[in-house]
């Protein structure tokens, strides 16, 4: 209790407006847990993380030695000028990525709630709303026929539309009560629904064909989802081929291409000796300018951001939605390393057996 209390005084931190699109948000995932606890516990851990990570890099020697080698890489002046820049680098970077990690899967984690139970409830809508509307051609009102169609069948819907019969037959108007399906739900169609059965009520209009149509439209955008997604089913393979297969395959050839030519340079002799040898001024090769140890944290962040996209990609191409292919990414991450390390075993393979290893 004492804990909820403390996180409770955190959130309030975030003012009212944040708090109340953030409970909306929460409802949508189908958490009854409140605003402002959340917030403050997603505080409270970003910072524990982020002093977690500060002792880390800041103790632990091979990740010590390995930020001071990345901060050479990109700011080398600054690490040589500034005997403070690395600490400092640590616990801003600890902070920063504290607190975007744990904002970013709380996030997820609730938008995939959120959609999960959107998609649960967008599959039995049409045939509630088709027995709703049975039940207004029977001569039933309307907050009594959502009450009678909610059956056990139809999962989280029938319990939503249960509260909303409860707070009707409680007093509350009815118009007011069914809001609660349109904040409860990330669905345009919950919403569209919701909205056209208030206008057709307060119009006096026919409710159990609007009803009717209504389930018929979001029958029909079903379908037509189905069929796009079957369409583009080309496009999906050709992400999936290139993002787990394709650039894995050129970034091993790549990173052993440059190994062997810092190799082959490492044995040459420099470039006076080599002019004096020639006699010519003109041959004077050089090294590649980026290294291997340069190209392979290129590779990693390349394959981390290609996979990352390819999956958004993905979830947009095959359900309409970006974080439908959250789901996706570590599969590819997986697939994607181990096809790198096929490959460069392979080219290890190769080169050993033609004279050296690289």
């Amino acid at each position: 209790m004492a804990n909820t209390q403390s996180f409770e005084l955190v959130g309030r931190l975030f003012g009212r407006e944040r708090i109340r699109s953030l409970a909306a948000f929460l409802h949508a995932g189908g958490y009854s847990i409140s605003a402002e606890v959340f917030a403050g516990a997603c505080v409270v851990a970003s910072l524990a993380l982020a002093l977690a990570l500060t002792s880390s890099f800041l103790v632990l020697v091979p990740l010590k030695q390995a930020l001071y080698r990345l901060s050479l890489i990109a700011f080398a002046p600054l690490v040589v000028a500034t005997p403070t820049f690395v600490p400092t680098l640590a616990i801003a970077l600890a902070f920063i990525g504290s607190f975007a990690l744990v904002a970013m899967l709380a996030y997820i984690v609730v938008r995939m709630a959120a959609d999960s139970r959107r998609n649960k409830v967008e599959e039995v809508l049409p045939d509630f709303l088709i027995l709703a509307a049975a039940n207004v051609r029977a001569g039933m009102t309307v907050d009594q026929a959502l009450w009678y169609a909610a059956k056990p069948e139809f999962g989280t819907l029938s319990a939503e539309v249960q509260v909303v019969a409860k707070r009707t037959f409680g007093g509350e108007p009815f118009d007011k009560a069914i809001d609660h399906l349109s904040e409860h739900f990330n669905s345009k169609f919950v919403r569209r629904t919701v909205t056209l059965i208030k206008q057709g009520l307060s119009s006096g209009g026919q409710i159990a064909e609007i009803l009717e149509r209504t389930a018929k439209d979001v029958r029909n955008m079903q379908i037509i989802k189905r069929d796009i997604s079957a369409s583009l089913l080309m496009y999906i393979i050709f992400l999936v081929f290139a993002a787990s297969i394709g650039a894995p395959f050129l970034f091993s050839v790549s990173a052993k291409l440059i190994a062997l030519l810092e190799h082959v340079f490492a044995q040459m002799p420099d470039a006076s000796t080599l002019s004096g040898m020639t006699g010519s001024s003109f041959i004077s090769p050089h090294p590649p300018v980026i290294t291997s140890s340069q190209f392979m944290l290129f590779v990693t962040v390349s394959t981390v951001v290609t996979a990352i996209c390819s999956a958004l990609m993905m979830g947009v191409i095959n359900r309409g939605n970006r974080m439908e292919g959250i789901r996706y990414i570590p599969p590819m991450l997986i697939a994607s390393l181990i096809v790198f390390l096929i490959v460069s075993s392979l080219l290890d393979t190769f080169l050993s057996s033609m004279g050296g290893s690289f």
